[in-house]
């Protein structure tokens, strides 16, 4: 595309955009050869934020670049790319954000951005009534974090974040105070990252350009998960929080995957892969497994993004395999599953990860292992046959697949370790159900997918399928609820 139909200006604001990435890759480096953060006026510069800030920098600049001729010829596409980079740069800012205030300016400035990227097609009437509920879920977010921020105030007499940590086991006036900004913090994160019962705004937002979509999944969702891991010494004091961030995060990636079994248009098979997928990192959180939760949020985005920017494409022509029956599944799950436990822990005593550390670090093992299954029956249902050297083969990529997984683990541990210091997470009955939950929850969607050709024709079956097809109808219900709340609002 020719230069003048943007103008200088939009061309300098990419320029500042690289800039911004180069930047943030040369803060990575160096926070990679030193272990004190940088502490600036509102600002501090550690090894988790400058990891965020090159993910958010990076996949900014490439949806922007993007944009410039995805929307050649739009006749708003000089005020979308305006948007586009005010939100990135309000995401860029919450990443950095010492101080407690510029943080929640930021937050909300995301949010404001995002809003105004989603209504971009102003003709298009359900993309501006979907935005609505976006923005009033958004609104629920903020008031939770404000309140978190007051009572931080109120309580601790700060509001810079790395104080408040620092004091966050000091005594209070009220001794439910670090439960309630935790609770808090976690209703924020919740509502931000597309969580139940909010989740449904974030399969419903596909009328926005694909730029937008890419920036949204792998970089603004993330904001929850984010808040979560920059009050980790926080939220480790509240188990009670933790054992909720782990229900809500394992009945959202279980509704997102049920859900995606059923689409078949790209775009939605994409997002409700992103409700999933933050279900996931929210159990992550819920887990006290903050370096599982960082390499997540890292993988997820820069895949989505891929995905999200090639999804206009014809789809490769891939030989699909004969597909097993039920009862081939879930043997060769189980057997799997089996077979990878001594995988793990011969990959756990390779890369010095204890799974016994914490019950939340034993629950990671279980579902690796669990994964791992389901990575056996891939690699063997190609063939009817089982071979010797077939299952010699898929025993090592098992053990080479445990091994990588561990050691990423503890190489993001020990990376982070400045960041997080010394977390003691609490050995309570609350922990140990909170590790018990989204194993059993893995365990029943594995049956479940397993037993699917069976479920179809099935009256149960079917209607399994009308209300997963339909995200279980809670959008079309909140849909309705925005509605009443919007009109009322207007009069």
């Amino acid at each position: 595309m020719k230069q003048g139909k943007v103008g200088n200006f939009e061309w300098a604001l990419l320029g500042a955009l690289v800039g911004l990435t180069a930047l943030s890759l040369v803060l990575a480096i160096w926070q990679a050869s030193v272990m004190q953060p940088i502490r600036l006026p509102a600002i501090m510069i550690d090894r988790l934020n400058t990891t965020i800030g090159l993910l958010v920098a990076g996949i900014g600049t490439v949806a922007f670049r993007f944009s410039l001729r995805y929307l050649d010829g739009e006749p708003g596409q000089r005020q979308f790319l305006g948007w586009l980079c005010f939100t990135i740069i309000m995401a860029y800012l919450l990443i950095l954000s010492s101080n407690l205030l510029l943080l929640m300016a930021a937050w909300a400035g995301t949010s404001l951005g995002l809003h105004h990227l989603l209504t971009f097609y102003q003709d298009r009437r359900q993309a501006q009534r979907l935005a609505r509920k976006k923005f009033l879920i958004s609104r629920l977010g903020d008031l939770a974090l404000l309140s978190a921020i007051s009572l931080i105030g109120w309580q601790w007499g700060t509001l810079d974040l790395p104080v408040f940590l620092e004091q966050v086991n000091s005594p209070t006036s009220w001794a439910g105070a670090p439960t309630a900004v935790a609770f808090l913090i976690a209703l924020a994160a919740i509502a931000k990252s597309a969580q139940f019962p909010f989740y449904s705004w974030l399969p419903e937002t596909m009328e926005a350009p694909t730029p937008v979509s890419a920036l949204m999944h792998a970089g603004i969702i993330n904001a929850g998960g984010v808040l979560i891991l920059r009050f980790a010494p926080l939220m480790i004091s509240a188990p009670v929080v933790l054992l909720l961030l782990t229900l809500i995060g394992t009945l959202t990636a279980l509704i997102g995957s049920i859900t995606l079994w059923t689409q078949i248009d790209v775009k939605r098979s994409l997002a409700w892969s992103t409700v999933s997928q933050m279900g996931f990192m929210m159990i992550q959180c819920g887990l006290a497994v903050f370096p599982a939760a960082i390499l997540h949020i890292v993988g997820h985005g820069c895949y989505k993004a891929w995905s999200f920017l090639r999804s206009g494409g014809l789809p490769e022509d891939i030989p699909i395999p004969a597909p097993l029956g039920p009862r081939a599944v879930l043997i060769g799950s189980g057997l799997g599953s089996l077979v990878a436990i001594p995988a793990v822990a011969l990959a756990s005593w390779f890369s010095g990860f204890n799974p016994l550390h914490t019950p939340g670090e034993l629950a990671l093992s279980a579902l690796l292992a669990l994964s791992l299954g389901q990575l056996w029956v891939t690699l063997m249902r190609s063939t009817v046959q089982i071979s010797i050297s077939r299952t010699f083969l898929a025993l090592l990529a098992l053990l080479a697949a445990a091994l990588l997984a561990c050691s990423l683990y503890e190489s993001a541990a020990l990376f982070y370790a400045p960041v997080f210091g010394q977390l003691t997470v609490a050995n309570s009955p609350l922990t140990w159900v909170a590790a018990g939950v989204p194993i059993l929850a893995f365990v029943g969607l594995v049956g479940l997918y397993a037993l699917l050709p069976i479920l179809g024709g099935s009256a149960a079956g079917r209607t399994l399928y009308i209300y997963a097809v339909n995200g279980f109808y809670l959008g079309t219900y909140a849909n309705r609820l925005v509605e009443r709340v919007w009109r009322s609002a207007a009069h």
